[in-house]
């Protein structure tokens, strides 16, 4: 096949896998909103091989372009993701294994340390957004990845409570913006049914960054701790401090600026620069995220600004189920008695938790492409019904059972309810995908709120003093779980309605066509980035 005809393939592609446009929503019926939305699934001829990796069902050219920013892309966002979580969550496992006894933690320590880390990450959010839309995106990734990795260094050597407070406020800072900037990156250089999958695959990381953490304590403990007179929880954030720089640095190299503003590098040729925008015609805008306070209110007359942050909200307080299985473990180690489980096996058992997560993660991902027009929400139901299930178990079955292995297993099944947060991320990407400004927006909000909120709830759900006795805050999952539920199909119902409205007043766009279908007419635009988006 010739250059010019792959060339060819590449743009009928494109022009045939335009978004179909539908109602938002905001206004009344028979009166179109200000900016229409992008429907969650795009109709295309596609193979099975599709279903597999997009990348297999595409022209050559295009299919180099997508593998190199899979290769590139996602591979620094993961990574980012999974050192975020890495240095979040090491404190829990570093609390574990020595460091409640070295700094004297014997109340509410934890729980206030981590309400210092969520207020900062709550803080952070919308404002690391709008920078990121005016600067370098993959310079200001790979920055903030920097900064938390010399807070997560500097606190190896804290002597107080209050030391370790700030250095939890300062990780908080730097990493509010991280996900949510990765996430709309990915969804500046992805369609639809490319980002699912892609967006699962960076989510899982989330799992990831816990899970080595895990093995990393275990391993740390047996081979450094007191190694120069430290104790093993010291030496924890110094090796993550030293997993974290290398991963900074290949976000910084690696990471391509967004489409309208990227150019040439080691990675991506012009021709391939070209075809990225090509792709993504709503992409356009040199500058996003300059909010004005009129499209803020546009934008909160939409039902996005509501339901999507009310699902992450409750949905974000459903691992903390999960995170109390390595507090279970170590109860049954009571003083002077003979341990019944080793500071390795407290640090690497509950990681079952993190592996099946992630294998449920994929899993959700792969099926909700699948669906009928690519559907998310049930695959957010599903999490939420299993976080009903399991959560009402586990709360009304005793700690310390007769046989541990019914309550072990509990635990490992509570990662189903954790498995839909890409999926989520995905549909918000979605429906917000032909308005720049308002995706950022709806993201930020989304994140921040789920954070403003788990910043304090688990104070009062998951004392860290009555761990593991936390039937009460078993049951409030069980509560907050079903307000998931209830959220995810309202967000499915209102999605249909959206589009079955603007079917029904003939206001879905009819599909573009092909080269050879308009030669001869100057009234259809040559180039998928012509559209006025007036005419939709």
């Amino acid at each position: 096949m010739s250059d010019s005809t792959q060339s060819n393939d590449i743009e009928k592609d494109t022009f045939r896998s335009q978004p179909t446009y539908v109602l938002d929503g905001a206004g009344a019926p028979g009166v179109p909103p200000e900016i229409p939305i992008v429907s969650t699934y795009v109709e295309s001829k596609r193979t099975w091989r599709s279903y597999i990796w997009s990348t297999l069902d595409v022209p050559k050219e295009e299919a180099a372009f997508l593998t190199k920013l899979d290769l590139t892309l996602i591979s620094s966002a993961a990574l980012g993701v999974m050192i975020r979580y890495l240095d979040q969550v090491n404190i829990t496992n570093a609390f574990n294994s020595g460091m409640k006894e070295d700094l004297n933690m014997y109340g509410n320590e934890l729980n206030f340390a981590n309400a210092l880390w969520s207020a900062a990450y709550v803080f952070g959010q919308i404002p690391s957004n709008l920078i990121l839309t005016r600067v370098n995106a993959a310079r200001y990734i790979a920055f903030l990845e920097l900064a938390w990795t010399t807070f997560t260094l500097a606190s190896s050597g804290v002597k107080t409570v209050n030391q370790l407070y700030a250095m939890r406020f300062f990780i908080g800072l730097f990493e509010a913006g991280h996900f949510p900037a990765v996430m709309y990156v990915c969804s500046s250089y992805y369609k639809p049914h490319e980002l699912a999958r892609r967006n699962s695959i960076i989510q899982v990381f989330t799992s990831v960054g816990p899970l080595f953490s895990g093995f990393l304590m275990a391993a740390v403990f047996a081979g450094l701790d007191g190694h120069g007179g430290w104790p093993g929880w010291r030496w924890l954030y110094v090796v993550c401090g030293c997993i974290s720089l290398p991963c900074a640095l290949w976000t910084f190299f690696a990471m391509p600026q967004l489409p309208a503003r990227a150019k040439p590098n080691w990675v991506f040729s012009q021709k391939e620069v070209d075809l990225a925008r090509a792709r993504m015609p709503t992409e356009a805008k040199l500058y996003t995220g300059l909010f004005k306070w009129k499209d803020i209110k546009r934008w909160h007359k939409t039902w996005h600004v509501y339901l999507f942050p009310a699902y992450f909200l409750f949905a974000g307080q459903l691992p903390q189920v999960g995170q109390s299985m390595i507090f279970w473990l170590r109860s049954y180690n009571v003083k002077g008695q003979p341990k019944v489980f080793s500071v390795e096996a407290i640090n690497i058992i509950p990681l079952g938790v993190n592996i099946l997560t992630i294998i449920g993660s994929l899993t959700s991902s792969w099926i909700a492409d699948a669906l009928p027009g690519s559907v998310r929400w049930p695959s957010m139901a599903f999490a939420a019904i299993a976080g009903i299930i399991i959560d009402s178990a586990l709360g009304s079955t005793p700690v310390h059972p007769p046989n541990k292995g019914t309550r072990w297993a509990l635990f490992y099944l509570a990662s189903m309810q954790m498995t839909a947060a890409g999926a989520c991320w995905t549909f918000v990407n979605e429906a917000n995908r032909s308005d720049p400004e308002k995706r950022a927006y709806v993201g930020a909000v989304m994140n921040g709120f789920s954070f403003t909120f788990s910043a304090w709830i688990p104070i009062f759900t998951f004392p860290t003093q009555k761990q593991p006795f936390v039937n009460k805050g078993m049951f409030a999952s069980v509560g907050f779980a079903g307000a998931a539920l209830i959220s995810a199909l309202a967000i499915g119902y209102m999605d249909h309605r959206d589009k079955r409205r603007a079917k029904r007043l003939g206001d879905v766009a009819q599909e573009t066509p092909t080269r050879s279908e308009r030669e001869g007419s100057e009234s259809v635009p040559e180039t998928p980035g012509d559209f006025d988006e007036k005419q939709l």
